[in-house]
């Protein structure tokens, strides 16, 4: 279930970042300051797990990592506008990394757990930024992700094929445990 919601979450955030960019004009700087807040946090959330679970780094590299990660994703995100809103991403991403290295350095018996959690924030926190950032768009500009999300006939599909391909690499790729059936 992490593999899926990792994806869901990566395609989330792109999204936000992606359309938070080039439609920054019509972005207030609050909602602008808030989007680089919650893409900092989530990039490092979602970087930091797939690094200690996937990738099979030490907590300490991993949580490097995803704070540089979130720093730069959120910073990116901030610039557009306002300093306000470039030291806010920074930060969201620079105090996530300590916190995710605290949280899984105390909870790492309980890793599985914590990090499906994670995950599941970042899904929820990055799609409401996303909500945030195509609410802004006028209805005049043809937004490929606005269309989908207006019609669920075409995000249903795609997001049973994410679960599905996930399932798929779970039951003949076993990852967490290798004596699995």
């Amino acid at each position: 279930m992490i593999i899926g919601a990792s994806v869901t979450a990566f395609l989330l955030l792109w999204w936000t970042i992606f359309y938070s960019g080039r439609y920054y004009h019509y972005v207030s700087e609050p909602v602008g300051k808030r989007i680089s807040l919650h893409v900092g946090i989530h990039v490092t959330l979602v970087v930091g797990v797939n690094a200690c679970l996937w990738l099979e780094q030490p907590l300490l590299f991993s949580s490097i990592l995803a704070g540089c990660a979130g720093l730069g994703a959120g910073w990116f995100v901030g610039i557009p506008f306002s300093v306000k809103s470039i030291l806010s991403g920074i930060m969201g991403g620079i105090g996530t990394g300590v916190s995710f290295y605290i949280s899984m350095s105390m909870w790492m018996d309980q890793f599985n757990w914590l990090s499906f959690l994670l995950i599941g924030t970042s899904v929820i926190f990055s799609g409401s930024s996303l909500f945030q950032v195509l609410k802004s768009i006028p209805s005049f500009e043809k937004v490929l992700v606005k269309m989908w999300v207006q019609h669920p006939f075409l995000i249903a599909p795609i997001l049973i094929t994410v679960f599905w391909l996930y399932n798929f690499i779970e039951k003949y790729f076993p990852q967490a445990d290798p004596t699995r059936k």
